[in-house]
C-alpha cells in the first residue's frame, strides 16, 4: 500500500524501551488489535525492569495471560510479575472519566509510579445513549487531566483501535484526542502485509509537528 508521505517509520523495539524511561509525555498509538498486544508488551518491558504501572481499561483489552507468559518465558515469578500492574475498568464514558480524573493520579502516587496506560479511551463515548456535546465536554477535561499529569512527569501511553464511527461527527472525538496528544504512532499493514509502526505527528512546543527529535528512532 501507498504510505502518506509525512508517517516516519519507527522502531517497535525503540518505543517499547523508552516508553516508560521518558517522563512527561502523552503518546497515542492507534490501530487494529494488535495495538493492545503492542502497548501490553511496553508494560511486561517496563515491568521487567521494575516499573509499576497503572491501566484503566475502556475496551476489556487487557489481557493478563499474555503477561503471565511474557513472565514465564523470562523466567519471572507470574503472581509478582502481575503484582507490578494495577488495572481499573470502566464501562460508561462517565465511569471512566472519574477513574482516570479523579483516580488515576491517586493510584500512580499508591504504588510509587509514573507510568499509566489508559485502553480504549474513546469508546464508551461513542454510545450514542451519551449526547455528543457531553462527551465532547468530557473529552476536553480528560485531556486536561491528562496534560496535568504530564505536567508532573507522568507518562500516559492512550492505546486506541481506529474506529469510524456514524454519526459521522463524533469522529471529530478522535480528531481532538491527536490533537492533544504529543505524540501520535500508528500501525499499518506495510507493503508486505506485515504490522508497522509509524511516527504520525509530534506536537511540538510551539504547536508545529516535528520528528527532529525521533530520528535515532528510524
Amino acid at each position: 500500500m501507498q504510505l502518506p508521505s509525512s508517517l516516519v517509520a519507527v522502531r517497535p523495539e525503540a518505543l517499547i524501551n523508552t516508553f516508560a524511561e521518558r517522563g512527561g509525555k502523552i503518546v497515542l498509538l492507534y490501530g487494529d488489535s494488535l495495538t493492545f498486544r503492542f502497548s501490553l508488551m511496553m508494560a511486561a518491558r517496563a515491568m521487567k525492569n521494575g516499573t509499576m504501572v497503572a491501566v484503566v481499561d475502556g475496551c476489556n483489552r487487557f489481557d493478563v495471560h499474555l503477561l503471565a507468559t511474557y513472565a514465564r518465558k523470562h523466567r519471572i515469578d507470574p503472581n509478582a510479575f502481575l503484582r507490578r500492574i494495577v488495572v481499573s475498568r470502566g464501562f460508561t464514558c462517565y465511569q471512566i472519566e472519574a477513574a482516570i480524573a479523579n483516580r488515576l493520579e491517586g493510584v500512580l502516587s499508591r504504588i510509587g509510579s509514573s507510568t499509566a496506560m489508559i485502553f480504549g479511551i474513546l469508546d464508551t463515548m461513542y454510545d450514542e445513549q451519551a449526547k455528543l456535546h457531553e462527551v465532547q465536554q468530557i473529552l476536553d477535561r480528560l485531556l486536561a487531566s491528562l496534560h496535568r499529569m504530564k505536567g508532573e512527569n507522568i507518562s500516559v501511553l492512550l492505546a486506541c483501535t481506529e474506529w469510524k464511527v456514524f454519526p459521522q461527527e463524533r469522529n471529530r472525538l478522535f480528531a481532538r484526542l491527536k490533537a492533544g496528544s504529543d505524540h501520535v504512532y500508528r500501525f499499518i499493514m506495510n507493503e508486505k502485509n506485515l504490522p508497522a509502526l509509524y511516527l504520525e505527528s509530534m506536537h511540538g512546543s510551539h504547536g508545529t509537528n516535528s520528528t527532529d527529535i525521533y530520528q535515532h528512532h528510524r
